[in-house]
């Protein structure tokens, strides 16, 4: 189970490079990741640099499962910092 009050970051990939679009806690990333198109995920990870056990990062698959986790407090979205360009 995550926990949803640690530091998040997500990264997009775009060609060669990784754009920051978004951080905060992980319900607060995730809930402003939730307002993106599915289709616009494709390149995103999400990672918890400060974490110490498994699972550190999600993306394809399971950033899916945990956009869609029913557990995940109510948070106010983060503002994304960049815009998805995938």
């Amino acid at each position: 189970m995550p926990l949803w009050n640690e530091n998040a970051v997500a990264v997009e990939r775009r060609g060669d490079e990784s754009v920051i679009i978004g951080e905060g806690t992980l319900a607060a990333l995730v809930a402003g990741l939730k307002t993106l198109r599915a289709s616009a995920l494709n390149g995103v990870r999400v990672s918890m640099p400060d974490r110490h056990v498994p699972p550190f990062t999600f993306e394809g698959q399971g950033l899916v499962e945990l956009l869609k986790d029913a557990r995940r407090p109510e948070a106010r979205p983060a503002k994304l910092l960049a815009p998805v360009v995938t």
